[in-house]
């Protein structure tokens, strides 16, 4: 519930920049004397707050002007419709629905979001209606508020800048440091890399902003090669990973060495992220220079008849993977020097797509076949029901049980269970917290100062956990309240209970109404990735067998991202209720080799030389494997993977026959680069991944039936 969302960090920076924009209001109207002023005005750059969706200064700030001005229409609405309760319901009605179709109506409409509904239960909301004078002076306020937040970020919010775009590219670095830590300690975590992919991932969309409208494809230029080592660098320690335990004979030495290599890559991540603090690069080379005396001695053992030859074998592989590793992580560390010293350029964000009104873009997501037009209707259903129903009955405080619904039904059943669970628990731990700081706490310039801390942490935190979120988010709200109403700690339990009321009418309404199940999408998506996937080995086996085939690149993407989504679409379908427990075991199984399968094709383009095109058999296993894949019958699936053992058998007896001739020269030619050491060097590593390739392509047809 509280695990950090992958790749999240706390916005120290963003917290910051938001405790200002949305504390200071409250603390101007304490020290002005007018507590409820500035609490209104916090109240609108707060609403404004969640409108931020970044892009250049001057169509942001444009942006949340607008948002300013419509959360107040809203709020006045609000307002306005107490006592009203068909005029609210159907204003209500109207502002979620908008906010539920997003795109498809207006871009604007999608950046504002809840926001305007979450306005107009805030005016509803409030404890007097007033005079309308009174009434106008509270919307004029919250306009002030948001227009104080736009200003106000425009300001302080930082230009981006590079070092934005290298703290993400250090990522992968320290990925591919961590898993040589693992492989030199002989830990078993290495085996499945599975943070290397999205830290791969997480960089290059950060790094897409240098490029298009408003980029420098000069920095791209200088910034892709950089990736492109991590990329290689993912391959070459997946392809480690796989060789095993280094030999007993070699062991102190290819760990002393490996240690290094992690050393350097992590120091290489430290240089990227914090670019004013180089430190010099450790020594790699004496390492990799006792590990070859090591072998070299391992192999005139072997040529004397004490040492079996696989040893060897594995020990040169191991070794001249560490060397390609040094030769990586060597170019990386210099490129990061050039880029380290420019890392305060500014960048130039290219501005939000412009998306306008479309009639019939409209009228064809308005349909039941839509997916987010069922959501929009129950979202729309849910929440009226839920405000007729607390209005009818009077409860306190319940405009937070049609915003505990705003903020928890998703469009799939699984998220919202998850989100039902995070902001019931985040409303009890932030709003006892909250209940004992009300009544304890008397001086409202002592809650203001205190509300900057806790805004300040909150937006901070928020992509890191949306359960942190509420845990901060319960208490600014109430205490924003109790800053104009002091001493209602007992508003505190009242707004909780309503909380858990809203989660609970979420999870019943998006359990009856057009339930999105995740466990029926499932065998669709866990199919998508199978394909995928042989999609990426054919394009990996196609580079074995013509070395001037275009690289695999956009079929690797392609596979790496349908296997998380399939695997992100399994994790929420164990959380719904009627799933099938032995067909998602069946699931899970095969997600789990997909994700081992790609990984082995990524650790086989690590090893493809032109020497590969000796291996006998590899055209045919590049057919066999892509259909045992793809067909749809097991009878073909089953013809398919017994042509490819028959195959891998052929190439078993050829490497058998290499490490015969090979032990017959080694007495004569033990340094020697001989033709059939070459052979052996480049091929017998592939033949041992083809050969797991095919145990997990085995392994996927029999689970997927």
């Amino acid at each position: 519930m509280f695990a950090p969302a992958e790749g999240s960090k706390p916005a120290a920076g963003a917290g910051l920049v938001n405790g200002v924009a949305v504390g200071l209001p409250l603390l101007a109207g304490v020290l002005a004397g007018d507590p409820e002023a500035g609490s209104l005005a916090c109240l609108g750059a707060y609403v404004g707050a969640f409108t931020n969706k970044g892009g250049p200064r001057r169509q942001r700030t444009a942006g949340l002007a607008v948002a300013g001005v419509v959360n107040a229409l809203a709020f006045w609405a609000g307002e306005l419709a107490t006592g009203l309760f068909l005029l609210a319901l159907a204003l209500l009605m109207v502002l979620v629905f908008l906010a539920a179709m997003g795109e498809a109506v207006h871009g604007t409409v999608a950046r504002l979001g809840t926001m305007p509904a979450t306005a107009l239960l805030a005016g509803a909301g409030q404890s007097s209606s007033g005079p309308s004078d009174g009434t106008l002076r509270a919307a004029l306020l919250v306009l002030a508020g948001g227009l104080w937040y736009a200003a106000a970020t425009g300001v302080l919010a930082p230009a981006p800048r590079l070092r934005s775009v290298l703290a993400a590219a250090a990522e992968p670095y320290r990925e591919a440091g961590r898993r040589l830590i693992w492989i030199a300690a002989g830990s078993g975590r290495d085996g499945s890399g599975a943070s290397m992919v999205p830290a791969l991932r997480r960089a290059e969309r950060t790094a897409l902003t240098l490029r298009g409208p408003g980029g420098d494809e000069g920095l791209a230029a200088r910034v892709d090669p950089l990736l492109h080592q991590a990329v290689l660098l993912a391959d070459l320690t997946a392809a480690l990973a796989q060789t095993g335990p280094p030999p007993l004979p070699v062991r102190r030495q290819f760990t002393v060495a490996a240690q290094a290599l992690a050393d350097h890559l992590c120091q290489t991540a430290r240089r990227l992220a914090r670019p004013g603090h180089a430190a010099p690069a450790p020594d790699t080379t004496r390492g990799l220079k006792d590990l070859a005396l090591a072998c070299d001695a391992l192999r005139s053992r072997t040529a004397l008849g004490q040492e079996p030859y696989t040893l060897i074998a594995r020990a040169g592989r191991q070794r001249r993977l560490l060397e390609r590793i040094h030769t990586a992580a060597r170019i990386a560390h210099r490129r990061t020097g050039a880029l380290a010293a420019i890392a305060s350029t500014p960048l130039h964000p290219a501005p939000p797509r412009k998306i306008g009104f479309d009639a019939a873009r409209l009228r064809a997501a308005m349909t039941l076949s839509s997916s987010a037009y069922r959501h929009a209707l129950r979202v729309t259903a849910v929440c009226a029901v839920v405000f007729a129903l607390v209005t009818a009955t009077g409860l306190p405080h319940g405009e937070w049980a049609t915003l505990a619904v705003l903020r928890v039904l998703r469009p799939q059943y699984g998220t919202t269970l998850e989100r039902a669970g995070q902001r019931i628990v985040g409303n009890l731990i932030g709003g006892t917290c909250a209940a004992l700081l009300i009544a304890g706490i008397k001086d409202p310039a002592v809650l203001a100062v205190l509300l900057f801390a806790i805004i300040s942490a909150g937006f901070a935190l928020r992509p890191v956990n949306y359960a942190f979120w509420v845990v901060f988010g319960t208490p600014l709200v109430l205490l924003i309240g109790d800053v104009a109403q002091s001493g209602d700690w007992a508003s505190a339990l009242e707004r909780i209970a309503m909380t858990v009321l809203g989660s609970a009418a979420a999870l019943l309404g998006g359990y009856l109404l057009w339930p999105a199940w995740d466990h029926d999408r499932l065998t669709q998506h866990t199919t998508q990735a199978t394909q995928t996937a042989a999609t990426y080995l054919d394009a990996a086996l196609h580079l074995l067998t013509d070395p001037k085939a275009p690289p695999a690149d956009h079929v690797r993407r392609a596979a790496e991202d349908t296997l998380a989504k399939a695997q992100a679409t399994r994790q929420h379908a164990n959380r719904e209720p009627g799933r099938n427990t032995e067909a998602l075991a069946d699931v899970s199984t095969t997600l789990t080799t997909l994700a081992s399968l790609i990984e082995h094709i990524g650790a086989l383009t690590a090893h493809a030389t032109p020497r590969a095109t000796l291996i006998p058999g590899l055209a045919d296993y590049r057919t066999h494997a892509r259909a045992a894949m793809t067909a749809s019958q097991p009878d073909g699936q089953d013809a398919h993977t017994q042509a490819l053992t028959d195959t891998l058998d052929a190439m078993r007896l050829y490497l058998a026959q290499l490490h015969t001739q090979r032990l017959d020269e080694l007495p004569r030619h033990q340094r020697d680069d001989t033709r059939t050491r070459s052979a052996v060097r480049d091929n017998e590593p592939v033949i041992g991944l083809l050969t797991n390739i095919a145990a997990c392509i085995t392994q996927i047809t029999h689970s997927m039936r």
